[in-house]
């Protein structure tokens, strides 16, 4: 059990760094290359995010339905494949296919690598620790990528970042090839329809409920990416502002993480329920500090709703993975991205319209985000603590 974690979390430190090294980069090469408009680059950035993003679902029922080892391994392959065509030619065309292929291969990682970690930590009780090292490991690749990336490109071989994504995957490829090459083949004892398989996660209420009440907060952790840019954008702050704002989220989160992830370990389902509220709580906190116009206030906002994505690190999967019955981790995992891409779809839309370098625009955006995260924490609060009761009364009356 340890191993397969130290596995999944090696490979996802060296995936994560194969993203972050190119895919932050993706326009600027392509536009200084001179081989594609800025239209295009937006829709191979759309087109890559819908593909991460919205496959999750199903991927997650194929994970339950033929075994999330053999999923993972096939995802490593594809991304492998969507790299070296990204370091193959600078082509519209070339880069569309390669960022499909990718973006499926990444979903099907993504979700089995969840799988995987759920599995395992149900045997041994350490859930929160699995998947905070999880979110961990993401981060470190968040840390060091944008900065090794900046550090080639700035030596003139831009192209060179996107050969390292390609030899990172195919290592991690080759890796999960090795360590799963006798995998048991035989498929999942469970045995359901594809409409039955969709469908049940549905049926339980407290988990559409932990879906739909996480919105907000995956929406908070998306504004490094939606608002950040744009809101240093009005007060004339510096690219090197946005990148300290985003690695302090990733340092904040690898440093922390882990430590998180070990005091909660064991906490009943209730109580985690109420962390997120209070995560949430505090990312909300987050978005009024941002208000004032200095940018200390700015750097001091961002850091606050760092700390309130700590609670999501270590609860959101895990409280989903607690509710799936035994082979349908995935479908129900695959609901919680679900979640997070609607959340990030809600901080895109919300930031492009309200921070359009208005003053007004942003006066108002920043309260309202901070009663979505508002709304979020006072139904996770209430049905933490109301699960607390429910439970108290069943162990009453055993």
């Amino acid at each position: 059990m340890r191993s397969t974690k130290r596995f999944i979390g090696v490979t996802r430190v060296v995936t994560s760094l194969g993203y972050y090294l190119t895919i932050p980069l993706l326009g600027v090469v392509a536009l200084r290359a001179g081989a594609m408009s800025p239209i295009e680059v937006g829709t191979l950035v759309a087109v890559h995010a819908v593909f991460r993003r919205c496959l999750a679902l199903p991927v997650g029922v194929i994970c339950d339905r033929r075994g999330a080892e053999r999923v993972l391994v096939l995802g490593l392959v594809a991304e492998a494949a969507g790299y070296a065509l990204l370091a193959s030619s600078i082509t519209f065309g070339a880069w569309l296919v390669a960022l499909v292929i990718d973006g499926a291969g990444g979903a099907a990682y993504n979700s089995a690598g969840r799988v995987v970690l759920a599995q395992v930590s149900k045997d041994d009780g350490s859930s929160a620790r699995s998947f905070a090292g999880f979110y961990v490991a993401t981060q470190v690749g968040a840390l060091i990528g944008p900065l090794a990336a900046g550090v080639v490109s700035t030596g003139g071989a831009p192209r060179l970042v996107l050969v390292l994504s390609a030899v990172a995957y195919l290592g991690a490829a080759a890796g999960a090839l090795l360590r799963y090459r006798g995998v048991d083949r035989n498929t999942p004892t469970r045995r359901v329809t594809l409409w039955t398989a969709f469908a049940q996660p549905l049926r339980n209420k407290l988990f559409v409920g932990h879906c739909v009440m996480t919105v907000p907060m995956w929406f908070g952790v998306s504004l490094f990416v939606s608002a950040v840019p744009l809101e240093a954008e009005y007060r004339r702050l510096q690219y090197l502002d946005v990148g300290l704002i985003n690695s302090l989220n990733a340092l904040v989160v690898v440093a922390l993480g882990h430590v998180a992830g070990r005091l909660t370990e064991g906490w009943a389902m209730s109580r985690r329920l109420v962390l997120l509220g209070g995560g949430s709580l505090v990312m909300s906190a987050g978005c009024l500090l941002c208000l004032p116009t200095g940018t200390p206030w700015f750097y001091a906002g961002m850091l606050v709703v760092t700390l309130g994505e700590l609670a999501l690190i270590v609860a959101a999967d895990v409280v989903a993975s607690e509710l799936a019955p035994d082979g349908a981790t995935g479908v129900y995992l695959g609901y919680m991205t679900m979640s997070w891409g609607v959340g990030a779809v809600l901080a895109g839309l919300l930031s492009g319209l309200l921070l359009d370098g208005s003053s007004t625009g942003r006066i108002w955006f920043w309260p309202v985000s901070a009663v979505v995260l508002l709304a979020g924490a006072t139904g996770l609060i209430t049905v933490g603590r109301r699960q607390a009761r429910n439970t108290a009364a069943i162990a009453a009356t055993a």
